[in-house]
């Protein structure tokens, strides 16, 4: 072999751009095979990839990919490419078995087929589910799919392409989450291997969408921050998201005189050009039926707007900003609540371990106050890794003040949630509970407390031995047609809606001043849940897979019932004045016009 000879062949095995645009064959949608032109997304892919191994690095990408742009293309084409140049076991895994079937059969196998890099023949693709692929070298890839809860788990690669990561729970895999974190653990973090989650945004919640906000630029990686590494491009990069020539191929784009006044802001916000903005109006008549959320989930401006219109959050995602924002601002005091030496509850201030609450604002006269209970599951054992947890919070109702004006309801305490081992909530057994919500209630002056009835634990019963003031709600009675009273809030089908939808317009109308509207939700914890509690596809919300939603049920029916919330005063004890002393007062209150002497 020649010196020139020998050379080439290195630079190809060594940069993942020489060798798929000299060597790989890509099929087009007419089934055409032709040589592919690295597009900016597939160039980004591999300059840090490249870059990655120049510096001994893991390769771990985690790539936001709009459709139909090479994504699944490249992705594919760096691991036939590492099996080339050295034996791999690696694996392609999708949440669906078509979705890896797409990768394996289609991708993969015409780069095998079509591979003529010296000499070709170095990759043999198999016929039978799951498809395995096998090189000359010894390198091997198999097809697995998600649902398989123990996919991968007994093997050791080196180089893995997850597909469609954001959309594996609504491919029926069980747990996603957990099933991804098994899965990677099966490549060591080590020079040369490789790890690439690919996906289109499936929403502002789970697993993926928070590895991507974790994730660090590729300009963060080269300096020095560790992570994966983020990819993503938007739509109007792309050459090929543009339409030339006769007014734009027949939009009618002459000018940007011709934009309508949504392209026009459009345009001018992103620095779109008439050959773009032609594209985007076909595409969103063509591809997306008239729909902009549609466009915007399928050909993201940029990541925000990916994962936020193409979730089914169902809080305003604009109003949790607001309200992570507003949290930034307030850090409570972490508190214990205990009785004081004349038999008063009172505050001690101590450390973030010892604390069993936090605190944002103490009781002020003449304000309401109502403590919601959402109590978890079971016991303090509740089994499992991540059981469900108590929540606890105290609202203080909205009123009006004259500098402020309408001064929004708002959180002003909650349980403390504490981590053990990997778990983050609030465990206590139900006379702990019962105890301390007790001496919550007196702290604020008696307040009512509004316990959840599906899973009271006894709750109810330890409250009513100390006299607590609890929340009663009416029941109708058709057959005896009389209205009767029963301890704490129920939750069904119907007062879940309801109380969810109070909540979500709370949030909505968070912040803009106007008159018995809004919610301060200031907890961080709460927000986080508030965030991934999601429209399922059977059109249930609830909590995203892996995540729980104690804090919002609490706070919903917290929201639901503030009105009933009660009144705070300080207490007063009356002081003995003698019955000689009242009537000299009563003497003077007449001289003096009816103005009391006493102080």
């Amino acid at each position: 072999m020649s010196k020139e000879l020998a050379a080439v062949k290195l630079a190809v095995l060594s940069c993942l751009g020489a060798w798929f645009e000299t060597y790989s064959m890509i099929r087009l949608k007419t089934a055409e095979l032709v040589k592919p032109s690295s597009n900016e997304l597939q160039r980004q892919v591999s300059e840090v990839i490249e870059w990655c191994d120049d510096n001994s690095k893991p390769i771990r990408l985690i790539i936001l990919k709009p459709r139909q742009k090479g994504c699944s293309t490249v992705s594919v084409a760096a691991l036939y490419h590492r099996c080339l140049r050295k034996r791999t076991n690696c694996a392609i895994i999708g949440g669906a078995h078509k979705q890896s079937k797409n990768l394996m059969d289609k991708i993969l196998r015409t780069y095998a087929e079509a591979d003529k890099f010296d000499g070709g023949g170095h990759c043999k693709v198999g016929q039978a589910a799951p498809i395995i692929a096998k090189w000359k070298n010894g390198s091997e890839c198999e097809q697995m799919t998600a649902r398989d809860g123990q996919a991968g788990r007994s093997g050791t690669y080196q180089s893995i392409v997850a597909t469609e990561v954001a959309l594996w729970a609504e491919e029926g895999v069980a747990d996603a989450k957990k099933v991804l974190a098994g899965l990677l653990k099966c490549v060591s973090f080590v020079a040369k291997t490789m790890i690439i989650l690919e996906s289109t945004a499936g929403g502002a919640s789970g697993d993926y969408y928070e590895r991507y906000q974790k994730a660090v630029t590729f300009e963060e990686a080269k300096a020095g921050k560790a992570g994966y590494i983020r990819i993503f491009m938007p739509w109007f990069v792309f050459e090929d998201s543009k339409l030339k020539g006769k007014a734009m191929n027949g939009e009618e784009i002459y000018s940007e005189d011709d934009f309508t006044k949504d392209e026009r802001e459009l345009a001018d916000k992103w620095g779109l050009d008439c050959e773009q903005v032609a594209w985007m109006r076909w595409a969103l008549r063509e591809e997306c039926d008239d729909d902009m959320n549609t466009f915007k989930q399928d050909y993201p401006f940029d990541e925000r707007s990916a994962f936020l219109t193409s979730g089914r959050g169902r809080f305003n995602a604009d109003g949790l900003d607001y309200q992570l924002v507003e949290a930034e601002k307030q850090v409570p005091q972490t508190v214990v609540f205990e009785a004081n030496e004349d038999g008063h509850i009172a505050r001690r201030i101590v450390s973030e371990q010892e604390a069993m609450w936090d605190l944002w604002e103490q009781p002020v006269e003449g304000r309401r106050y109502l403590i919601a209970v959402d109590n978890m599951t079971g016991e303090s054992q509740v089994g499992g890794d991540d059981p469900d947890s108590h929540g606890i919070k105290v609202l203080r109702a909205g009123y009006m003040c004259r500098q402020r004006g309408w001064v929004e309801p708002a959180v002003v305490c909650e349980a403390k949630g504490h981590k053990d081992r990997k778990r983050f909530g609030v465990w206590w057994d139900t006379d702990i509970l019962a105890d301390e919500v007790y001496n919550l209630s007196v702290y604020y002056g008696g307040c009512i407390i509004v316990p959840e009835m599906n899973m009271d634990k006894g709750l109810v019963e330890l409250l009513k031995l100390q006299s607590a003031n609890i929340y009663q709600r009416k029941m109708f009675n058709r057959r005896d047609n009389v209205t009767t009273k029963a301890y704490g809030w129920m939750t069904d089908k119907k007062t879940r809606g309801k109380i969810i939808e109070n909540l979500s317009k709370a949030i909505r109308e968070a912040g803009r001043g106007d008159h018995m509207a809004g919610l301060q939700v200031r907890s961080k914890w709460t927000i986080k849940e508030l965030r991934y509690f999601v429209i399922k596809p059977n059109g249930r919300a609830e909590a995203a897979q892996g995540y729980h939603d104690d804090q919002v049920l609490a706070l919903a029916i917290g929201l639901q019932c503030i009105e009933e919330a009660t009144t705070y005063y300080t207490q007063r004890v009356a002081e003995f004045i003698p019955r000689d002393v009242l009537m000299h007062e009563r003497r003077m209150r007449k001289s003096s016009g009816g103005r009391s002497q006493l102080r």
